[in-house]
């Protein structure tokens, strides 16, 4: 039997439906349980997965004077793959406590790494951390309250995630715009640092940037070993933003830090960077120095040979944020395409270089037939030509040619004997003589 119900009723029913559903958290799934680093706080965090109940250790977020600690996920939107911390301490904001809440867009970039924006507005009590604060009276809503900011995040304002002792596993291919070994010249706002003989190296392997120290021995990067690995790059502009992350063992966190953020722009033949600690800083540019940072030229010894197997990466599933979308840089289906299109190109350029090469045999042959019937017709338009017979001279008769082979003279030509004289009868006959006695 049907019950009547009321419109208001239907309405709040389906938001508490909905407000249900989102209040389980289940991704993004039990492998992130462990220690991980961040690039946003430059440290490590905690996640600690209960059932559905996970807490986060290690974000410190300070607002109105109130400092923030720990979070426990609230809600889960699996279709933008958003996650809702709230905060397990309250703000105090003059005596009324408040509630602090994260939102994280998450996508995985491999097994070990990840990428995340906040979506929240930027608060200015807290120092513009994107954190949604709200009176701790009022009830709890849906995701999408908590993850629709009104301004940002923009492409650039991302921030990199890898798991502990896992970074080795975490490399991806750089952009093109950093694929080559370079001389640099650094400038950490005062002074003008290594130079001619400097190398930095994205070549040997196409997921890691390594500083020969032996040739410079400024710390590069905020990384004492050299060696850091490429997380994850985006293209804004004419910006190309990448995320390193240090392979040092560790870190001091104020010469040495984990995460190294590159502003990249062309700049000629050359490349101009800046090169900060942590996150990328959506105000930074190549050219500026950032406090604590510097810049850097970079000029090409050479590009780096395509190849495919100096690195395995993951496919990279694309962000939409509320200003831009994320570009990444070469994945395994980009490279396997690629060389699907050149072997392609190769044997339609085979094909077109024999079919150029037949059309020319065929062309050749037939002009050669045309001339062979051109000068059997001119053939038949000559006049006969008489036989000549040459005679020798008396000059040809007194040489005597070379002898052959066999020491034998060249015979002399033969020429028709001359015709034997005819005795004519005599038309005066003498009288006989006559013997007179």
């Amino acid at each position: 039997m049907w019950t009547r119900i009321s419109l208001s009723t239907l309405i709040l029913w389906i938001l508490s439906s909905e407000q249900y559903v989102e209040s389980t958290c289940t991704q993004p799934s039990s492998e992130w349980s462990g220690n991980w680093y961040d690039s946003q706080f430059d440290g490590t965090f905690a996640m600690t997965w209960s059932g559905s109940a996970i807490t986060v250790s290690g974000w410190s977020v300070t607002a109105y004077s109130s400092t923030v600690t720990s979070w426990t996920c609230v809600l889960e939107d699996t279709t933008n793959n958003y996650i809702v911390f709230k905060g397990d301490q309250t703000v105090n904001l003059f005596g009324a406590p408040q509630n602090a809440y994260i939102c994280m867009a998450w996508t995985s970039v491999s097994t070990y790494s990840a990428i995340y924006y906040l979506r929240a507005n930027q608060e200015t009590n807290a120092g513009n951390f994107r954190v949604f604060i709200e009176d701790s009276a009022i009830t709890m809503g849906a995701a999408s309250k908590y993850c629709s900011p009104s301004s940002g995040p923009s492409t650039a304002e991302y921030h990199a995630l890898v798991k502990q002792s896992y970074i080795s596993s975490v490399g991806q291919y750089f952009p093109t715009l950093l694929l080559g070994t370079y001389e640099y010249t650094a400038n950490d706002g005062s002074s003008s640092l290594c130079g001619t003989g400097s190398v930095w190296d994205n070549c040997a392997d196409r997921t890691i940037t390594a500083f020969n120290y032996t040739q410079c021995s400024t710390v590069m990067a905020f990384s004492s070993g050299g060696t850091l690995y490429n997380v994850y790059s985006v293209v804004s502009g004419s910006y190309t933003y990448v995320t390193l992350v240090n392979a040092d063992t560790t870190t001091d966190q104020s010469t040495t830090y984990r995460f190294t953020c590159l502003i990249s722009e062309a700049s000629g033949s050359n490349v101009q960077l800046s090169l900060d600690h942590g996150s990328c800083s959506t105000s930074g540019t190549p050219s500026t120095v950032p406090s604590g940072g510097m810049t850097a030229l970079l000029t090409p010894y050479e590009p780096c040979p395509f190849t495919t197997t100096s690195a395995t990466t993951t496919s990279i599933t694309t962000i939409t944020t509320t200003s831009a979308t994320t570009t990444t840089g070469a994945t395994s289906e980009e490279t396997s395409s690629g060389s699907i299109g050149l072997f392609i190109g190769a044997a339609i350029g085979g094909l077109l270089f024999i079919l150029i090469i037949i059309g020319v045999i065929i062309i050749c042959l037939k002009l050669k037939k045309k001339k062979n019937v051109v000068q059997d017709e001119e053939k038949k338009q000559m006049p006969p030509q008489e036989c000549v017979i040459e005679t020798m001279s008396p000059r040809d008769a007194l040489e005597i040619g070379t002898p052959d082979a066999d020491n034998r003279l060249t015979p002399l030509p033969i020429h028709p004997a001359a015709p034997e004289p005819v005795t004519q009868p005599d038309k005066h006959p003498l009288p006989p003589i006559t013997n007179n006695g």
